[in-house]
């Protein structure tokens, strides 16, 4: 499978080490998340987490599902800034209840068996416009990351604490033994 995850709690760097395989000239995906946010901001909308939680999260749901079917190319290789079952992950934190076709859509989703989950790491936490959450509730956040993607039989691979060149590194490395024809 050539969809690849990034992922990882909210302010632990994956928006970082996308953007620096994008620059690298592999295919990405962004946070749906943010392109939400900022759309509705732009817009006056009430889809943000902060007021309308459930048409967020479902929006958020539907965007990272529009994302897995739109990397069709076999040739390429796609990198995706968190995926479908990260959804159930935040709505586990929430205390809500994840809807069981939210969970059978994620079940037949499938990505790369090993998914590269970034670790904590508070140095490098910040709040900004779209990123509401505190470092504690981030992490309760990434717990639950670590659970659905352990329940959906995926191999976390923690991403060390480098330079995002060096985690950039660090992954396309990792890929080369079972993609080494993709890596450029």
């Amino acid at each position: 499978m050539n969809r690849i995850v990034i992922t990882g709690g909210p302010g632990f760097g994956k928006s970082s080490i996308v953007h620096e395989l994008e620059s690298r000239g592999y295919h990405v995906f962004h946070e749906i998340s943010r392109e939400i946010i900022e759309a509705q901001k732009l817009t006056g909308g009430e889809v943000v987490p902060w007021k309308d939680h459930h048409a967020f999260n479902e929006a958020v749901f539907k965007g990272r599902l529009s994302q897995y079917h739109a990397a069709t190319d076999g040739s390429k290789l796609y990198f995706f800034d968190r995926a479908v079952p990260d959804s159930l992950a935040y709505l586990l934190a929430d205390e809500k209840i994840v809807p069981a076709d939210f969970v059978e859509e994620a079940r037949l989703c499938n990505y790369y068996h090993y998914v590269f989950i970034t670790p904590p790491w508070e140095d490098i936490y910040r709040k900004d416009d779209q990123r509401w959450e505190g470092f504690e509730y981030a992490m309760k956040i990434h717990h639950n990351i670590e659970k659905y993607y352990a329940e959906m039989n995926y191999q976390l691979v923690e991403i060390p604490q480098l330079d995002v060149s060096e985690r950039v590194d660090f992954i396309l490395n990792y890929l080369k033994k079972d993609f080494a024809g993709y890596i450029i």
